[in-house]
């Protein structure tokens, strides 16, 4: 018996080749979808949870206030407050400090640059409880000039070699003893390095007072927690008592600070703060892919519903002889759950496929720069039987509705004229359908043009024909450094393809590295004392971005020090109504040392248009460690890269040659948004596709219970065009009411998403009615073909054959 229901499931399936393979279509590509995006949320949501006991690991971020209002939300604090946690907080084990930098490692035969490292504190392993190949945790950071250092990059630099003991050289030639050798951090890690370097370094070299100061936030501090420590608010309480104790900066700028515990294994999911040391993810982008992607699975089974009660009507003679014949509804039922499994258990297939072979062999042509967590064995097998099992309830429905039909019904041939609740519920699935389709094609709509608005918007600045170089580590400590400099871009600039050049601490993209909370104008009565970033250039900075000079003048070289550029909105900041006024003001700044403001800049975007515009201080000072050497290029002038690393080669021969355009950097900040902007488009040109399947078995259904009244028509004198509208107009109805409830939801969560830029387009009436109209024109253009069909059937023909 079993046998015989399984031959008749598989010659069914195979004699309705068109319903079979809109529906094996419709679930392989959408469960595809669903597992390339589920694996990619899972990827990100798995961030730093390799570490035991992850979840008492918190890092102590920093915020200072002034009524009320935030002048400074950083993610890092001052090196001293790691010196009094244990006196405030008996609930802390361990602390560990780090302060990040890109480095120049190299030895006699290796040289390698933009190296990840840390100088961490000797407690950094009871923190982070990192995996020692070599080495002893307790000891192995003790020691000043010592570093413990990655597998991989003791293989880079040493080969076969046992490293311990052996020595690395750091930017200028700093010699450092390898203590140790950790196994590489997983790729899905906040904290990315190679390379670990003694905290007590910093005190050898005096770079740092060995107690630490409250002068600014500059260190990341991580804390790990007792094992039964669950009330992290009191902590916090206690962290921002001592800030608003011991930093008595805050009572001369009228402010207030407070320090909390942000969880480590939340760092790529949180809102993010000036100075983080890798860029996270938005996790509502993360929420916004999934549910699109179980919306389409959604949609999918929906299709599947409405071809089923489709192709049942074809299939009604067959029904109505097995009812005569005995069979019960279960049988019924159950022969059409069987023809799901079989159908299911085949999607399933070509769908994992689909998402193998797109993840895998072929990830460049849909998902590039994306990493997607492949599923185990475990987790694969669970998503078959949840898929099966979940077709097999969407198709109990449809089984059940099928299974009902009373054979004189169906051998009198009046089954489709029936009305009620199953018709009510489809219209609604379908509804529901559009619904989605519509909401996913507006919200695509406005991400594209937001994307492109930030794109083409006017930043201030001129990237185009600009090369950004990094500054030789080599030289940080030369007391040589500027000559050195002066002359490499001399040089550069007597070369007919470049026109200027400078230098500078940071380029546009990049977020500025310093800040300075105590500046304020000489004998003003202003009491807007806000944190200012601080910009380390030289005089040819206008010239290289392009920058407008408002009022006052350029950067004199015989003046380093004594002098600054403002932009506007730090003007505004100090006090001035007409930031023209500033010019020829003197500033205080947190070293006490008066400087006269000699320019004042247009602002410019210095970061993306996600930020605000920010306040900054720019003065003349020739940067070290992640300098940058820019030029502006005419790019008529042949190869001028290769002019400009043969140039380099010969001031720097110890130095890799490394560069950026910077139109190109700058556009990276919007990587993110452009992956959401594709994505977005695959899913709407998907969830389209798949809601115009369904719309094709909803024609079908239609023709097959209309065939005889369109040919009565024809025969009273309709012509095709009356048909025309008469089987579409229903449609449009649908549609119109999918638009009423997809209009509201489009426009709520593209609101929600734009609120995430501080420069955002204004979202236009006719942004959420073309989301509409596409899908109507994709509706009656798949519905067309079936009811032309009908339209010009001969009616003669179809009444004979009612």
């Amino acid at each position: 018996m079993l046998k015989h229901y399984w031959k008749t499931a598989i010659r069914n399936l195979l004699r309705s080749k068109l319903f079979t393979s809109i529906n094996a279509i419709g679930l392989s590509v959408s469960l595809a979808i669903f597992l390339a995006l589920s694996g990619y949320v899972q990827y990100q949501f798995s961030y730093d949870k390799f570490y035991e006991h992850g979840d008492q690991i918190y890092r102590i971020d920093y915020y200072e206030y002034q009524e009320g209002e935030p002048v400074l939300q950083s993610a890092q604090t001052h090196d001293r407050t790691a010196f009094l946690i244990h006196e405030y907080i008996p609930q802390v084990e361990a602390i560990a400090r780090i302060y990040f930098e890109k480095a120049y490692v190299f030895t006699e035969d290796i040289r390698l640059t933009d190296q990840y490292m840390f100088f961490a504190d000797s407690s950094f392993f009871k923190v982070f409880p990192v995996k020692l190949l070599s080495g002893a945790p307790e000891t192995a950071l003790e020691a000043p000039r010592t570093v413990v250092i990655s597998k991989s990059q003791a293989t880079v630099y040493f080969g076969d070699e046992n490293p311990m003991g052996k020595t690395l050289y750091f930017n200028e030639r700093l010699p450092f003893t390898v203590t140790g050798v950790f196994e590489d951090l997983p790729e899905n890690s906040s904290l990315e390095y190679d390379f670990l370097l003694s905290w007590s370094t910093l005190y050898f070299y005096g770079w740092i007072a060995r107690e630490g100061t409250f002068e600014y936030p500059w260190t990341y501090t991580f804390v790990k927690l007792h094992d039964n420590i669950t009330d992290v608010q009191a902590v916090n309480q206690q962290l921002t008592k001592l800030a608003n104790d011991h930093i008595t900066t805050l009572v001369n700028r009228r402010h207030t600070a407070r320090q909390e515990l942000r969880p480590y294994e939340n760092l790529h999911l949180a809102t993010p703060l000036s100075g983080e040391i890798k860029p996270g993810v938005n996790p509502v982008l993360l929420y916004s892919l999934i549910s699109m992607a179980i919306f389409i699975l959604v949609a999918a089974w929906i299709n599947y519903i409405n071809l089923s009660l489709a192709r049942s009507l074809e299939r009604a003679d067959e029904i109505g002889v097995r009812k005569v014949f005995g069979a019960s509804r279960i049988i019924i039922s159950g022969q059409f759950l069987l023809e799901a499994l079989i159908l299911s258990t085949g999607a399933f297939v070509i769908g994992f496929t689909l998402f193998y072979l797109f993840t895998r062999p072929w990830s460049s042509v849909l998902f590039s720069d994306v990493t997607i967590a492949f599923p185990n064995l475990t987790r694969t097998t669970l998503y078959f039987f949840t898929f099966i099992i979940a077709t097999a309830l969407v198709a109990f429905y449809p089984a059940h509705v099928i299974s009902r039909y009373k054979p004189v019904m169906i051998l009198n041939n009046k089954l489709g004229n029936s009305k009620g609740k199953g018709n009510v519920l489809q219209q609604a699935l379908l509804v529901f359908q559009l619904f989605l389709s519509i909401a996913i094609v507006g919200i695509t709509l406005i991400a594209a043009r937001q994307i492109d608005f930030m794109q083409k918007f006017d930043t201030g600045f001129n990237a185009s024909q600009t090369i950004s170089v990094r500054a030789p580590a080599s030289t940080n400590s030369d007391s040589l450094r500027l000559s050195r400099y002066r002359a490499f871009r001399n040089e550069v600039l007597q070369h007919p393809a470049f026109r200027s050049g400078t230098s500078s601490m940071n380029i546009p993209g990049e977020e500025i590295r310093f800040h300075d909370e105590a500046v304020h104008p000489v004998g003003s009565t202003n009491e807007k004392k806000q944190s200012f970033w601080v910009m380390w250039i030289d005089e040819g900075y206008q010239e290289t971005f392009g920058l407008n000079l408002l009022a006052g003048r350029n950067f004199n070289p015989e003046e380093r020090g004594l002098t600054c550029l403002i932009n506007e909105t730090a003007a505004r900041a100090l006090g001035f109504d007409n930031p023209a006024d500033a010019i020829n003001t003197n500033l205080i700044n947190q070293d006490d040392k008066t400087v006269t403001i000699v320019g004042l800049w247009q602002d410019y975007h210095h970061q993306s248009l996600r930020k605000p515009m920010e306040p900054v201080i720019f003065y003349y000072h020739h940067p070290h460690e992640y300098g940058y050497y820019s030029f502006r290029a005419n790019v008529q002038q042949g190869d001028y890269m290769q002019a400009l690393e043969k140039i380099y080669a010969r001031h720097y021969p110890n130095d890799n040659f490394n560069y950026y355009f910077l139109d190109r950097f700058f556009a990276a900040q919007y990587q993110s948004d452009q992956l959401f902007a594709r994505l977005l488009t695959l899913f709407s040109v998907i969830s389209i596709s798949v809601a115009c399947l369904g719309l094709l078995g909803m024609a079908t259904l239609a023709m097959v219970k209309r065939t005889k009244e369109i040919g009565v028509r024809k025969v009273l004198g309709a012509s095709v065009w009356n048909i025309l509208v008469l089987l579409s107009k229903n449609y449009i109805r649908l549609i119109l009411i999918s638009c009423v409830f997809a209009f509201p939801v489009c426009y709520y969560l593209t609101e929600q998403w734009l609120n995430g830029f501080a420069y955002q387009i204004d979202i236009k009436w006719w942004m959420i009615v073309i989301p509409g109209l596409l899908v109507l024109m994709a509706t009656l253009l798949t519905i067309s073909t079936q009811s032309i069909r009908a339209a010009m059937a001969n009616p003669a023909k179809t009444l004979r054959d009612q």
